[in-house]
């Protein structure tokens, strides 16, 4: 009767020559894979991580209603992001654009926009109602605007978009070289941000 004994001293030169080989491969790949996993993603220092937000800006509306309301911004190089144009050089950013019912599994009305850098000059923030999908109007939206650390809280309100592509500036704030928040400076004084795109 024939028996593998794979581990057999008794066994061929061939044989343990033909293990030892493929055992030396196995390990060396192993090396190789941990190795390259180190390389793919390097440890970082502490001070080289990216702060992420310095700015939230966050737009919500009624949910489970089809409204679809886009939040636009600018920075100071005058580039519009929102809807289609998600990032602004180094600063803005749309991180979350919600269309109403249309593709959303979710039945929250949220939309996110940050500035990761705080570039001084001025900032605009607007709402634009895309469609209101046969909702009622108007539709009432909740804005909040958050600067990090000592900054806090730059705006939050309630405003009204009444009529299908209506654009409306929600608040225009400016931050000064060291990039403090320039408190007299907020206002909602309109600047279309759609002619711009």
């Amino acid at each position: 009767m024939f028996t593998l004994d794979f581990f057999s001293t008794d066994s061929d030169p061939a044989g343990v020559s033909f293990r030892d080989v493929l055992f030396l491969m196995v390990l060396s790949l192993v090396v190789v894979i941990f190795l390259l996993t180190l390389l793919i993603n390097p440890i970082k220092k502490r001070n080289e991580v990216p702060i992420r937000t310095e700015i939230l800006i966050e737009a919500t509306w009624p949910s489970d209603t089809a409204y679809d309301v886009d939040l636009w911004g600018m920075g100071p190089d005058g580039t519009p992001v929102g809807w289609g144009i998600f990032t602004a050089g180094p600063s803005l950013n749309l991180e979350r654009d919600d269309r109403g019912k249309i593709n959303d599994l979710s039945i929250i009305n949220y939309e996110v926009m940050t500035v990761r850098s705080l570039d001084p000059g001025d900032y605009t923030i607007n709402l634009h109602l895309y469609s209101e999908f046969n909702e009622p109007l108007p539709v009432p939206v909740n804005v909040r605007v958050t600067g990090k650390g000592d900054m806090g809280e730059i705006y939050s309100g309630e405003v009204l978009l009444s009529r299908r592509k209506e654009e409306l500036t929600v608040v225009r704030f400016s931050l000064d070289e060291d990039g403090d928040l320039i408190k007299d400076s907020i206002h909602n004084l309109h600047k279309s941000i759609l002619s711009h795109r």
